[in-house]
C-alpha cells in the first residue's frame, strides 16, 4: 500500500476502531477472565450437577416407595 491509500481511507479506519474500542469488541486476557468467572459464578448457582440431581432422584424413588407401601397397608385394612 502506498502512502495515499492509506491517508485516503485513515478517516474510516479511525471511525472503526472507534467503534471497536467503544463497544468492547476487543477483550484483554484480564477482562475475558473476569467475564469467564461470573458465567461460571453464575451457572454453578442455577444449574445442579449431575451428582446432584443422581442423588436427588434417589431422595425421591425412596419417597416414592415410602408412599406405596402406606398405600398398599392403608388398601390392605379395608
Amino acid at each position: 500500500m502506498d502512502k495515499e491509500s492509506i491517508l485516503k481511507y485513515s478517516p474510516i479506519i479511525i471511525v472503526i476502531m472507534g467503534f471497536f474500542i467503544n463497544y468492547n469488541i476487543f477483550v484483554t486476557p484480564a477482562n475475558l477472565e473476569e467475564r469467564l468467572h461470573k458465567f461460571d459464578e453464575h451457572i454453578a448457582a442455577t444449574y445442579a450437577t449431575k451428582a446432584e440431581s443422581s442423588s436427588q432422584q434417589k431422595q425421591l424413588d425412596a419417597v416414592i416407595s415410602k408412599i406405596d407401601k402406606i398405600y398398599d397397608y392403608i388398601i390392605g385394612k379395608r
